[in-house]
């Protein structure tokens, strides 16, 4: 079978209810299945025992995030894409295109694993008839997500509009401030991105065909590679998944394989709407709304929105920059007055 076959198997809403191989398709191993955070990250972080929300506002320990997986993709291309990702994170920085690609794999297998994980666990406990957080149904609409991450089986040549890869990616380095720890982990469900530090290096990464790093290719504020504070790449990550979440078109794909490459070529832009700009453009993002901003920067970065967002101008403060657009840093963010 081909890798597109199993990529389509893998995602059908059949296989996601009979707990396949989230990642084939194909009968799983008797054991724990893949951890979607990797023993080696839980072991170096002390995470064993630390927990992680879940879409339903429950939260579970990272050791019990396991899915159904195969032994041969357990131990075959996972446990390749895993020693490729690793000295990132030893390095700190993010330098080759080819690393891109084997960053976007890995969380793309994150993201992946933690919706498949949530179409296991009931919504609510006391309330079994309102099914699971996540319906199984839903996993069918990842098949591009899915797809980034079996790519990792066979040789595969990308032909992209917008950049290298059929995703947007942004890398950060960040200088710990606090006692809490060199780990982070945010992901936004309806805009498929995922944000996480490990260590130094932090990454973004969004599933959209690389729109966003079409419309926006610094990132927040041209900030892409800067050196930040953890408490910075919270709200930057918070704003990346806000844009994650406006974005009103997808791509079209022309995609051959072979028994020993795959060829994707991305086609064209199709936006869901087919609202047309003053400039003319199709519009490929919803609005932005500065409020709603504030909104998405109090959940992830755990601030008070009356802290954050301004009623008389309607705007949303930032510790990213100052008024000429200068990086802050703490010691002057810090400072700042609220509100």
């Amino acid at each position: 079978m081909n890798v597109l076959e199993l990529t389509a198997l893998a995602v059908s809403e059949a296989s996601i209810k009979e707990r396949k191989c989230f990642a084939c398709g194909g009968l799983p191993s008797t054991g724990k299945g893949e951890h979607i955070i990797p023993l080696w990250l839980q072991r170096s972080h002390k995470l064993f025992d630390k927990t992680i929300g879940l879409i339903n506002g429950t939260r579970i320990p990272y050791r019990y995030l396991t899915v159904p997986c195969c032994e041969i993709c357990n131990t075959g291309f996972l446990a390749d894409i895993e020693r490729a990702v690793q000295p990132n994170f030893m390095k700190g920085m993010i330098t080759t295109n080819n690393e891109k690609l084997i960053m976007g794999r890995w969380l793309s297998k994150i993201l992946l694993g933690l919706l498949v994980k949530e179409t296991s666990l009931l919504y609510d406990r006391a309330q079994p008839t309102l099914g699971p957080i996540v319906r199984p149904s839903y996993i069918e609409e990842l098949e591009h997500l899915h797809f980034i991450l079996n790519s990792a089986r066979k040789e595969t040549t990308f032909h992209c509009i917008h950049g290298d890869y059929p995703f947007s990616i942004y890398s950060y380095l960040v200088r710990n401030e606090s006692p809490a720890g060199k780990f982070d982990l945010s992901t936004n469900v309806f805009g498929q991105s995922v944000a996480i530090r490990i260590g130094e290096l932090a990454v973004i990464f969004i599933s959209d065909g690389g729109l966003q790093q079409d419309i926006v290719p610094k990132g927040p504020f041209s900030l892409l590679g800067a050196t930040v504070s953890e408490y910075q790449f919270r709200e930057l990550a918070a704003r990346i998944h806000y844009k994650a979440a406006l974005r009103d078109a997808t791509h079209t794909y022309l995609t051959s394989e072979s028994e020993r490459n795959i060829s994707i070529d991305q086609i064209s832009v199709r936006p869901y709407s087919n609202q047309i700009l003053k400039n003319g453009d199709m519009r490929v993002f919803r609005d932005w709304d500065e409020k709603v901003l504030s909104e998405v920067i109090e959940k992830y970065s755990l601030v008070n929105m009356t802290d954050i967002f301004d009623e008389d101008t309607g705007k949303c403060r930032t510790i990213l920059i100052d008024e000429n657009g200068k990086l802050l840093k703490a010691s002057q963010y810090l400072k700042l007055p609220s509100g």
